[in-house]
């Protein structure tokens, strides 16, 4: 038998960490988080991705009483950016989610005030969102993840963090630069 075993690094991070344009991706992923339609989950996210050519499009979740035709905020950002620019890599995303009417706090601003952490503790994105970010990452592992949670609570890894043993385009023998 062998073992192969891989370390999954999330950071907390105070705004003061983090980059301008990491703040403007966390901003907007904010704002448009308001915009959910969310009946069903009562829980908004918003998303903020920035795209190859320095330009960031947003998205939020808009749930439909089918369940099957919801769209994810991911998912609605990366594919904004791909209507508007065809078929380009995600540089960087910021998700921001919390239950309709819930305000996002202001962020910790020292490690003084943060509470122990696990990496179970933090979701950037389903299932279904990491493998289209994965695929628009043009298999870039090191494509950076954004995430403020309802405490304020910024946590950044990358896409090969968050989504260690991807299904994507390489898999199928498909070189996703060439379309």
């Amino acid at each position: 038998m062998r073992t192969i075993e891989r370390t999954i690094r999330v950071e907390i991070l105070d705004r003061t960490e983090l980059s301008l344009d990491e703040l403007e991706l966390i901003r907007r992923a904010n704002v448009v988080r308001r915009n959910a339609q969310a009946p069903i989950s009562h829980y908004q996210v918003g998303a903020a991705v920035l795209s190859e050519s320095g330009i960031i499009y947003i998205g939020c979740n808009v749930e439909n009483a089918n369940f099957t035709s919801t769209t994810h905020a991911e998912q609605n950002a990366i594919s904004s950016m791909i209507a508007n620019e065809g078929p380009v890599k995600v540089l960087e995303m910021a998700i921001v989610g919390a239950p309709k009417g819930q305000e996002i706090q202001k962020p910790p601003t020292t490690a003084a005030s943060w509470r122990t952490y696990e990496v179970k503790d933090f979701c950037f994105a389903c299932g279904h969102c990491l493998g289209i970010t994965w695929e628009n990452s043009m298999v870039d592992p090191n494509v950076k993840l954004l995430r403020m949670d309802m405490e304020g609570v910024i946590a950044r890894t990358t896409i090969g963090d968050a989504f260690p043993m991807p299904f994507g385009p390489e898999s199928l023998g498909i070189d996703v630069r060439k379309g």
